[in-house]
């Protein structure tokens, strides 16, 4: 009966102050202003770590990936993965169809 006292009052504790953080003094991470995005789109390329190149694979069919320009390449299905500001994008959404890829060439 003791520690359920205990729990519970702990519990009520925590859910006083979950619900009141933003007015409890020296919570700074509530009040802080709203940052501006940048404008400008990122560019397209930039360097790529060795190691993370190593072990990023194709998602769609998890097959490795090279560097061919700007883009990683899947070896099998030949999915163009966009390097953004040394950024390897590997969203299906993102990359480029083979037939996308060579129109662009």
């Amino acid at each position: 009966m003791k520690r359920l006292f205990v729990v519970l009052l702990a519990a009520g504790g925590i859910a006083w102050w979950w619900r009141n953080r933003s007015s409890v003094a020296g919570d700074s991470w509530s009040s802080t202003p709203a940052q501006d995005v940048p404008s400008e789109p990122p560019k397209l390329g930039g360097e790529v770590d060795a190691e993370l190149l190593a072990i990023l694979a194709c998602p769609l069919d998890k097959q490795p990936v090279t560097r061919q320009g700007n883009y990683l390449v899947c070896q099998e299905c030949q999915r163009h993965y966009p390097i953004r500001d040394g950024i390897p994008v590997m969203l299906i959404d993102e990359a480029l169809t083979p037939e996308q890829a060579a129109a662009q060439a």
